[in-house]
């Protein structure tokens, strides 16, 4: 049960400054603890600035998903070449 949230933007950036992700996360109290869970649009772009990954999250499950390659073509997510840490942050359920 969600008692109490707050709806926050999230973004960051490569470290040349290019866009790197954003997405929107609630923030309260939700099963009697307070927790962060990702809610709406999430989208991730290589450092080249062209699209990577977007993910729909509902209630902080990972509802739908697109990604493309560098050539901007549409591709099945396990095709993407992502470090561990890219899935990690990329696929988490917060």
């Amino acid at each position: 049960m969600i008692s109490t949230s707050e709806l926050k933007v999230c973004s960051g950036n490569y470290n040349d400054g290019s866009k790197e992700f954003t997405g929107t996360y609630l923030e309260g109290l939700k099963d009697g603890r307070h927790q962060e869970w990702r809610v709406g649009v999430w989208k991730f772009w290589y450092p080249n600035g062209k699209i990577k990954f977007e993910g729909l999250y509902k209630d902080g499950t990972l509802v739908s998903k697109k990604c493309w390659d560098l050539g901007e073509n549409n591709i099945d997510c396990d095709l993407l070449e992502m470090s561990d840490s890219e899935r990690y942050r990329i696929l988490k359920e917060i």
